[in-house]
């Protein structure tokens, strides 16, 4: 008799290395970002208490409000930091994981995929230094430059964040792939 082969159907395997290895690397970008956060809040509420002491002449219709920053202040560029550090972490993971590569293959490919990375992480950790700069956006006294640089859907923080959430997505795939 002649045996009829079975079309067995393939499962997907998932690269269990790659997912904790992404994972990781968010929880570090995470934790990291938080203590950024707290670090840039302190740093804008002390900024904004050196714009009180100053007797800086302010157009007395502008909304200039110098008060410390509050909670709904700082969810935005909290979030901002949180998100640019795991795409920060990412990159660095990324750059590990093809020097490892490189070191096994000395693949030409390999080093141009590290420089291009290179600079993709020093604009991931300028972001962040941006960021730091955005925190004081809320004390700014005119509106319509506050909303410019601030957090909101067309303001300069806003733009950077969603950058970064593309750039997560694409940075996990890549990884992803990269560890097969």
């Amino acid at each position: 008799m002649k045996q009829i082969p079975i079309n067995e159907e393939k499962i997907p395997v998932y690269n269990k290395k790659a997912i904790k290895i992404i994972l990781l690397l968010v929880v570090f970008g995470v934790i990291t970002g938080l203590i950024l956060s707290v670090v840039f809040v302190n740093e804008a509420n002390q900024r904004i208490e050196n714009i009180e002491e100053r007797d800086i002449p302010f157009n007395p219709y502008a909304d200039f409000n110098p008060q410390s920053l509050t909670t709904s202040d700082i969810i935005l560029p909290s979030l901002g930091v949180i998100i640019i550090c795991i795409s920060t972490y990412l990159l660095l993971g990324l750059i590990f994981v093809y020097i490892k590569i490189f070191l096994k293959t000395n693949s030409k490919y390999i080093v141009g995929l590290l420089f291009f990375l290179t600079p993709l992480f020093i604009q991931s950790v300028l972001s962040i230094n941006t960021l730091r700069s955005l925190f004081v956006s809320p004390a700014i006294p005119y509106t319509h430059i506050r909303e410019s640089i601030g957090f909101g859907i067309g303001g300069l923080g806003g733009i950077l964040v969603i950058v970064s959430i593309f750039e997560i997505v694409g940075l996990s795939i890549l990884l992803h792939l990269s560890t097969e």
